[in-house]
């Protein structure tokens, strides 16, 4: 009775392996595997450089503690929690994640917009940076 129910095992395994989609695939030249549905890997990674380059700079402008620097903070701030959001969605594979990413890019953005008003290298960056990010974002 235990040889049946283990080939029988096998034999579902080995259905199961047969018939769904892959989800490893192997890459020779780093010998890692990877996830072969990595769809959203550049809009996720795009995501994560903004909320680190956001975080950054808000907690610069609230040390500033001028009225301008407060919008910019506030504004990495959104920008920040929109793109968090957008990468929950994402690697949750959720259906609202194409709408997330529409909302992320738009607060991308402006972000990126408020970020221009500053000369700062750090302000820049963030610009770019959440340029880079919209344009991920908007692409989903």
């Amino acid at each position: 009775m235990k040889k049946v129910i283990l080939v029988l095992a096998v034999i579902g395994f080995i259905t199961t392996t047969a018939t769904s989609k892959m989800l490893f695939s192997y890459n020779k030249e780093s010998k890692v595997y990877t996830l072969a549905d990595d769809k959203n890997k550049a809009c996720i990674d795009a995501c994560n450089v903004c909320i680190a380059t956001c975080n950054k700079v808000s907690a610069t402008c609230e040390k500033e503690k001028t009225a301008k620097m407060a919008d910019c903070a506030k504004l990495c701030k959104e920008c920040a929690a929109s793109c968090k959001e957008a990468v929950k969605q994402m690697k949750a594979n959720s259906k609202d994640s194409k709408a997330t990413c529409l909302e992320c890019a738009k607060t991308c953005e402006k972000c990126a917009t408020e970020c221009d008003k500053f000369s700062t290298d750090e302000c820049k960056k963030c610009a770019a940076d959440c340029r880079a990010a919209a344009k991920q974002c908007s692409a989903m």
